[in-house]
Parts: C-alpha cells; sequence; structure tokens
C-alpha cells in the first residue's frame, strides 16, 4: 500500500525561515540617500550665503566645477571665497596658490544685486593681477527665485 503523506508536511520544508540577510536593498537605498545629499548641498552652497545674483537672460549656465573659484560678495560688503570667509588683503595669495594648483582655474564672481559696481570690478581686477585670466559673472535665469 502507498504511504499517504499530508500537503502540510512538505510544505513546512520547502518554507524554511531565511537565515541569511539580503543587505542588497538596503545598500541600494543608501547610495541613493547619498546622491540625494550630494545634489542638495551643491545647491545650497549659495543660497546659505543669502546672495541675490542679478539676472541675465543670455547668461548661459556653465557648469560649476570643483575646481573653479567663487567669490561671492554680500550685500553688506562680506567676502566670500568657495563659502569660506576672506578678507581682500588673503584674496590675491589666495588666487595665486589655486593658480599654482591648477592652471585651468576659472573665477566665478557672485555679486548680490546691491552690491557696488565698483567693488565687482575691483575682485576681477585682483583676479586679472593674480594671473588669472578666466573671469565670469554668476547671475540667474530670469525665472529663477531668489
Amino acid at each position: 500500500m502507498a504511504k499517504v503523506t499530508s500537503g502540510r508536511s512538505a510544505n513546512r520544508r520547502r518554507t524554511a525561515p531565511m537565515a541569511e540577510i539580503n543587505i542588497i536593498p538596503l545598500v541600494d537605498v543608501m547610495l541613493v540617500l547619498l546622491i540625494i545629499f550630494m545634489v542638495t548641498t551643491a545647491f545650497t552652497k549659495d543660497t546659505e550665503l543669502g546672495l541675490k545674483l542679478p539676472q541675465a537672460k543670455s547668461g548661459g549656465a556653465a557648469p560649476q566645477q570643483n575646481r573653479d573659484l567663487t567669490i561671492a560678495l554680500t550685500r553688506a560688503g562680506a567676502l566670500f571665497a568657495d563659502g569660506q570667509p576672506v578678507s581682500e588683503t588673503q584674496l590675491p595669495a589666495l588666487m595665486r596658490s589655486r593658480l599654482q594648483a591648477n592652471p585651468d582655474v576659472k573665477v566665478i564672481i557672485k555679486g548680490d544685486g546691491g552690491v557696488a559696481y565698483e567693488r565687482v570690478v575691483k575682485i576681477m581686477d585682483i583676479a586679472r593681477q593674480s594671473g588669472l585670466t578666466s573671469v565670469s559673472l554668476g547671475t540667474r535665469a530670469p525665472d529663477e527665485r531668489e
């Protein structure tokens, strides 16, 4: 006579509890979060200084690279180099050291709309005297929020 087994005992062997934890989904989520944080910090770099850049329709958005030197002028008169406070007397030495480290360095001057034009020209002049030939002005597109 044939032995009859219940389907229940055969099912129990197939659905044994997993002894391993699958971490691949966790790694995927962590990589996505890392990318999100990297992108958002790139955008908050300018907003934390409270600059209201002037509008320009013709200004092509050149991608800012890590080797670029960003000089920010606030309405209150503060001067920042790559987000760090700097004095006007320290600026030429900083520019020369960046030029020695990378001959292709570009200077992007981001001045608040209320900054005197004379101050922007003075920073441009300091950059040229330091040997930096690629100097551009940071603007925002007319449809961008301040």
